[in-house]
């Protein structure tokens, strides 16, 4: 055997060790996600994501319409990437209020 081959074998192996490490870790790291928030309505079971997405764009549509009333609105540059945006971060702040 040269060299090389000799190389390759050593890199094949410890890949294979690397391997086989994630493999028997990824359950380890996995199983802090056995419990989400989820919540059982009429039998089905909904995860809180989704009502905290509800409510962000439910209080984005709040703030448009108050937005929309005032002289703001005529200075926004790209207002659908800021309703969005707005609609993203209240959700994440109901997620962080209530789920944190």
């Amino acid at each position: 055997m040269n060299t090389e081959s000799k190389g390759r074998d050593r890199r094949e192996v410890s890949a294979f060790w690397f391997l086989g490490g994630v493999c028997l870790a990824a359950p380890l790291v996995l199983a802090g996600c056995s419990h989400a928030p989820e919540y059982s309505i009429f039998g089905s079971f909904f995860p809180a994501w989704i009502f905290c997405s509800a409510g962000g764009l439910v209080l984005a549509t709040v703030a448009r319409v108050l937005i929309a009333r005032t002289v703001l609105a005529d200075h926004l540059a790209a207002p659908v990437l800021f309703y969005l945006s707005m609609a993203v971060f209240l959700a994440s702040m109901l997620w962080l209020a209530f789920y944190s």
